[in-house]
């Protein structure tokens, strides 16, 4: 079957293929296709067509990823935002990607998009209101309604591989948010590839929306459900309670979430295993992975290792469901036409049809991510893996530099939350030597882990302090909250 080059073919091909079946929101795919024809008539005739932007500030709900398909038949571009954004960084944001438009959920109780907005708005001439709210004016801007959009004749399909299609923006873990910009090109055929490779393409698979839409992670599972013609539940909050019952009720295959998530879910299934769970792709952002893997297998819920950024995608690699490198981040890319190798330095080299286009308003980020002969630096330190594929050690910069060795700080984390009294563990380096943060649990006794680590670590790797926290500082990224591992640095030193 020809891979699809734009989020139109996609979603023609899903509709045609699997007309009547459910797709999300109560809507079958033949219901999915024709509301996003209308909702880019609406778009049309407000204006907004081939090359312009239309920022994207809403929960995960149906109206996400209608909207999301409708400006890609416009030829427009998406500008996705977290909902857990504010003033300061909506405002940046939105100054350096121009926006036409805005839309909102006016009814999210989450956030109050009127305080959000920066005033005076910038770019923006706008409001798309995707809610069941009337007319009315926010940020001093006119807001059309989503029933007016809706009302509108279908819109003539604008879509072409090159055009704008969205951007993600990154966390600011290690450096200053950037605007990750892709082609429709890249987007519509990863999520045919990825369709293929975790089997949201079989008779039944249903995927939970809970990790946000926003976000690479969240938004390639949804966009492979899509291209499978698979059924989508939505999540608007990550809640657990809500998800579990979620997952037994519309009886989910499929799944994505870090590690921090899973085990928040872990804790309400209650012990109650899940049936006919097919896939979930497991990220490490805390460290946890061996704990994750073995609630989660208790629970019948299916979880290998995956790998991908918001250049190249989420889900742009994935282990072998039933080989030793499970918990692991890496494994096989997940497109026959994509590659990697190691360079010298251990970094972790990358190229392949989901790769983006450029850092939006970077010239200078984007020729830094790109060797001289096109592959993109991940900022990943890797490792071959024996049985084929990759496996991902730590990101470049976390690397620990002692003893005149580099050690991944997962070596000595994996011990330290193997021993007793440890829920959860950070490794950092300073002044050449590692310090621990640990999150300590009801047994925990400093003096018996520092023993321990002495007993069975290399003298180099032994911890020069162990600090206990009540929590680890994190930043909310698109992709769900991530371990500030800067700031633990900063501790650290201090």
């Amino acid at each position: 079957m020809q891979r699809p080059s734009t989020l139109t073919a996609l979603l023609a091909r899903t509709a045609a293929a699997h007309p009547a079946a459910p797709a999300f929101g109560g809507l079958s795919w033949r219901e999915v296709a024709a509301q996003v024809g209308r909702l880019a008539g609406g778009l049309a005739a407000a204006g907004i067509g081939p090359g312009d932007r239309v920022a994207v500030f809403l929960p995960n709900r149906p109206d996400f990823l209608l909207l999301l398909f409708a400006l890609a038949r416009r030829g427009a571009c998406a500008v996705l935002l977290n909902t857990r954004f504010r003033t300061l960084e909506i405002g940046n944001l939105l100054a350096r990607a121009q926006p036409k438009a805005i839309a909102v959920a006016r009814d999210f109780t989450a956030v109050d998009a009127a305080t959000v907005l920066p005033d005076p708005p910038g770019s923006l001439r706008l409001v798309l209101g995707m809610d069941g709210l009337g007319e009315g004016t926010l940020a001093g801007l006119p807001v059309l309604t989503r029933a007016t959009l809706l009302a509108a004749e279908e819109s003539p399909d604008s879509a072409t591989p090159g055009a704008e299609c969205l951007t993600f923006t990154t966390s600011g873990t290690t450096a200053g948010p950037k605007l990750v910009l892709h082609h429709q090109a890249s987007i519509a055929g990863h999520a045919a590839d990825v369709a293929v490779a975790i089997g949201t393409d079989a008779p039944g698979a249903a995927l939970l929306a809970a990790v946000p839409l926003c976000g690479t992670f969240g938004l390639s599972a949804a966009l492979a459900a899509v291209a499978g013609g698979a059924r989508i539940v939505c999540l608007e909050k990550l809640d657990a309670k809500a998800a579990d019952a979620l997952i037994r009720a519309e009886s989910i295959t499929h799944m994505v979430g870090g590690d921090e998530w899973l085990l928040m879910l872990a804790e309400a299934a209650g012990g109650r295993p899940y049936p006919g769970f097919r896939f979930t792709g497991f990220a490490s952002f805390h460290g946890q992975a061996e704990r994750v893997l073995a609630e989660s297998d208790a629970l019948g819920l299916a979880v290998r290792g995956v790998y991908g950024s918001s250049e190249v995608q989420a889900l742009f690699a994935g282990q072998d469901p039933g080989g030793p490198h499970r918990a692991v981040g890496g494994g096989a890319p997940v497109s026959a036409a994509a590659g990697w190798r190691i360079a010298e330095d251990g970094e972790l080299l990358l190229r392949g049809p989901s790769l983006f286009d450029r850092y939006l308003g970077n010239p200078e980020a984007t020729a830094a991510a790109r060797t001289e002969d096109g592959w993109f630096r991940s900022g990943d330190l890797a490792e071959p893996q024996p049985d084929g594929g990759f496996g991902f050690r730590t990101r470049r910069g976390d690397a620990l530099r002692i003893g005149g060795f580099l050690v991944s700080p997962e070596e000595i984390e994996g011990f330290l939350q193997s021993q007793p009294g440890v829920a959860a563990a950070q490794v950092v380096e300073a002044g050449g030597k590692p310090v621990a943060f640990i999150i300590p649990g009801p047994s925990y006794d400093e003096a018996a882990l520092m023993a321990a680590c002495r007993n069975s670590l290399a003298r180099f790797k032994v911890p020069a302090r162990i600090v206990a926290l009540a929590a680890f500082p994190v930043v909310d990224g698109p992709n769900g909250p991530k371990i500030q591992r800067a700031k633990l640095r900063e501790m650290a030193s201090a």
